[in-house]
């Protein structure tokens, strides 16, 4: 098994306001609507420049990622009066593709709030990032390509990043690092009975201590991109737990079962398995 980290991310942000407001008056201004902007550069493993889609893409058996001008990445905040979180309306992207890019857009407090930024989160202000989908990790609908995880599987956070607001203004407190909510996994699936016969199934489920995570509808394609037998999977880490693979293969259930595991968020294995037919 081959372990390896995959990703990180370092932000240097500033941020610029503009008001949506069209009052005259001398009264304080209430600003829903901000002119964002994000210097980011990736950790130094990360791959070059891959053109205008982001892609998580395999070195070796070293997996790199890059940013690309149709990433999206959502902005989280914190309601003061009730605790609850809320995502901004727009995102931020980034301006060019690359290990290094600066990120920008257009963000809007959620329609019905009728308070600033500053009333809606309180102090000290903080806010969280997210990318590449502003909602609770989700991991279901996987098919079982790098592709695929990358457009929306690869989740990565910046919590409680630190912000001063003055006006129509916020200014990053410090640099923020992007955090991995999850491991990626390469599966190679083979028979059992001889060791060398690679299995394409339809199905996946990965079953982990009390939870599981299944992969219901692969399509054909994944293995002509991915080569026979080879599923990539992205999946939340944990520790020292039992697992059992089962497959569907046409007609046959094949299992395998393995004790003490542990998947850690940020890193990339590469895993070769040996299923037993219990058809």
């Amino acid at each position: 098994m081959k372990i390896n980290n995959y990703f990180g991310v370092l932000l240097t942000i500033g941020l610029a306001l503009t008001a949506c407001s069209s009052d005259d008056s001398n009264t304080e201004q209430v600003y829903r609507t901000y002119t964002m902007t994000i210097d980011a550069t990736k950790g130094a493993n990360e791959a070059a420049s891959r053109g205008d889609t982001r892609a998580l893409t395999l070195n070796g058996s070293t997996l790199n990622a890059t940013w690309a001008t149709t990433e999206h990445v959502y902005v989280q905040g914190k309601e003061l009066s009730d605790n609850s979180y809320f995502w901004f309306e727009g995102s931020i992207q980034p301006q060019s593709a690359g290990t290094t890019t600066q990120l920008n857009g257009v963000i809007s407090l959620p329609t019905g709030f009728s308070i600033s930024i500053d009333e809606a989160i309180g102090k000290p202000h903080k806010l969280n990032l997210q990318f590449p989908r502003p909602s609770v990790l989700d991991y279901t609908g996987q098919i079982g390509t790098l592709a695929d995880i990358a457009a929306k599987y690869d989740y990565a956070k910046a919590t409680d990043v630190g912000v001063d607001i003055e006006a129509d203004k916020v200014v990053g407190v410090s640099p923020v690092t992007f955090v991995n909510q999850q491991a990626i996994v390469k599966f190679t699936l083979k028979d059992k009975a001889d060791g060398t016969t690679l299995l394409n199934p339809t199905a996946l489920t990965i079953q982990y201590g009390e939870e599981s995570l299944s992969l219901t509808s692969i399509p054909s394609t994944t293995y002509g991109t991915n080569g026979n037998g080879v599923l990539y999977v992205a999946i939340p880490g944990f520790s020292d737990k039992a697992v059992t693979l089962t497959a569907t293969v046409a007609d046959d259930t094949y299992t395998f079962t393995k004790s003490g595991v542990t998947f850690v968020n940020g890193q990339y294995y590469e895993i070769n398995v040996k299923m037993k037919n219990n058809t």
